[in-house]
């Protein structure tokens, strides 16, 4: 789903488990892992692999990680392969002053990224256990031949609208990942370990931050995004995250302040989500709707968001009717 995007979105990943600290969304963020050290406390993400480093999607709104406590349970969804839980976590809240200056430090280090590249952000206090987050200018193809090249070169055979909403919305840019939550590749001990002793050296307010590995998924997942625009500058994000046929199991969290509601679209199972706390998107409010199938052997989990002011819960439900 979304870390939704937001802030989101790392898996905890050994031979038997991948656990993530958005979104996911994010997811989601976003998304993922850390490595086998004996410390994990709750394997939220079980799947048949072993990946050595930790990969963190920027938490927006789904915040993969251990964090039960004070959590309300808001909604559940399965395949034959992937099964999904999202719940709310007193853990995200956070106060209008703490929020707004997350999201500063976050847009002043992206702002310094050329496209293609990512950095790890050290904020610690934010969220208890969570002292890096992760921040990406994403790299967009422009061209829809060639995005539709890529895609089918990666054995995606999903169809890829040209518009959506009877033309209202047109193809702008294509991109691997996902925008509201970045898949970072980071060790994170280490990193962490540097970032602390860094932070001793530096003004208080200086905030501490270095470029990172964007590119590289762990093994069996995916992500391509594929973005959408009307005339007003209004954009729809209709994102795929793949997952080969290994079962996972997947426990997002996201602010106590997101709203929820199921629906029923062309016969399948839906969920909307409105984040207000959402660290990644331009104004602080991320809204999504994801669903999930199986296809060809994998399962993808889709989803359509947007951050825009004017987009509606309305316009994003028509929007998933309207798919082919």
């Amino acid at each position: 789903m979304s870390i939704e995007q937001q802030l989101s979105k790392a898996f905890k990943h050994n031979e038997s488990s991948l656990q993530c600290p958005p979104s996911l969304d994010a997811q989601i963020l976003a998304d993922y892992e850390q490595a086998v050290s004996g410390k994990g406390r709750n394997d939220h993400m079980k799947k048949k692999a072993g990946l050595p480093k930790i990969a963190v999607i920027a938490l927006i709104v789904a915040v993969l990680c251990g964090f039960a406590y004070g959590s309300k349970f808001l909604f559940s969804d399965s395949t034959s392969s992937l099964s999904y839980q999202f719940f709310s976590g007193d853990a995200f809240h956070l106060d209008l002053d703490k929020l707004e200056n997350t999201r500063a430090s976050l847009r002043e280090v992206k702002a310094q990224l050329e496209p293609g590249e990512a950095a790890l952000v050290y904020l610690p206090g934010i969220i208890k256990d969570m002292p890096v987050f992760g921040v990406a200018s994403p790299h967009y193809i422009y061209d829809n031949a060639q995005w539709e090249s890529i895609l089918e070169e990666r054995g995606i055979t999903e169809q890829l609208p040209q518009s959506m909403l009877a033309g209202a919305y047109q193809f702008e840019a294509g991109t691997l990942n996902n925008p509201f939550y970045p898949y970072i590749d980071y060790d994170q001990e280490k990193i962490v370990e540097e970032m602390e002793a860094e932070k001793k050296s530096k003004n208080e307010n200086e905030t501490i931050w270095r470029k990172a590995e964007y590119t590289a998924m762990p093994s069996g997942i995916s992500m391509y995004t594929s973005v959408y625009r009307n005339v007003s500058g209004s954009a729809i994000n209709y994102s795929w995250q793949v997952y080969d046929d290994s079962v996972v199991k997947i426990d997002a969290y996201t602010s106590p302040d997101t709203e929820y509601e199921e629906y029923n679209v062309n016969g399948k199972k839906v969920h909307y989500t409105k984040n207000k706390q959402s660290l990644l998107a331009d104004n602080g409010v991320l809204q999504s709707v994801m669903w999930m199938a199986d296809k060809d052997g994998k399962t993808t989990i889709y989803s359509l968001e947007s951050d825009s002011l004017d987009m509606t819960k309305e316009t994003l439900i028509e929007a998933v009717r309207s798919l082919p």
